[in-house]
């Protein structure tokens, strides 16, 4: 699905060789229409805004969006185990499957970061790819109805993942789990002092569920934090 791999890249720290080749990434995703009229549109006004703004600015609101907070944090299971012990054994889970499929991960690179677990969609089986990206699309919802709240344009691009998971989501749920995350960070200060607060559900946390991907069930049912 090179749908996916359009979105992998519109989720990465922008760079200049990347926003050069828009037309083309706007080209896949029309060309392929896997995407309802509406989302393709917001999404292609998303692509056309990036590629004209000035890179420093592109890649400021990149850092402000998802490197300063939990809010919007790209690495999945951030938002469903936390820094709990659960995470290390999902993360283990989830870099087997990869080298299963012959993906090399970068030295920087952690298994759960949503651009390269879009990476590997793409190039699972469609049916074994989808079923994985409907797990995760509890999470992905709720990240972008954050942005959607902020107004950010990102947002339209976790709706195009949610609506190509094929997932049925509860956006009453949903909202809840937006609505109970931290604050926004307002200040470097604010940053630390969150980073140091406890995990989500805490360390010994039973709702978790340990299967790479799978989001709690009981707290997405709920409402609780994501």
């Amino acid at each position: 699905m090179r749908s996916l791999r359009v979105l992998s890249h519109l989720l990465r720290y922008p760079q200049a060789e990347v926003l050069s080749h828009m037309p083309e990434l706007k080209s896949v995703i029309m060309d392929e229409g896997l995407l309802k009229k509406k989302t393709t549109r917001k999404l292609i006004k998303f692509m056309d805004e990036l590629a004209t703004v000035d890179l420093m600015t592109a890649q400021e609101t990149y850092v402000d969006l998802f490197d300063r907070g939990r809010a919007h944090c790209l690495h999945l299971f951030e938002h469903v185990h936390g820094e709990s012990r659960l995470r290390g054994q999902a993360m283990l889970d989830l870099s087997e499957r990869y080298a299963e499929k012959g993906l090399q991960l970068g030295v920087s690179e952690l298994p759960d970061y949503l651009p390269v677990f879009l990476e590997f969609i793409s190039i699972c089986d469609p049916k074994e790819g989808q079923e994985l990206l409907a797990q995760a699309a509890p999470v992905i919802a709720t990240i972008g109805e954050k942005l959607r709240r902020r107004k950010s344009g990102y947002a339209s691009v976790f709706a195009a993942i949610v609506e190509l998971s094929g997932a049925k989501i509860d956006s009453k749920a949903i909202e809840a789990a937006a609505s109970a995350d931290l604050p926004d960070i307002q200040t470097l200060d604010e940053l630390d002092k969150q980073w140091a607060e406890p995990e989500a559900f805490g360390r010994d946390c039973i709702s978790c569920d340990p299967t790479p991907l799978q989001p709690a069930r009981k707290d997405f049912r709920e409402g609780a934090p994501s």
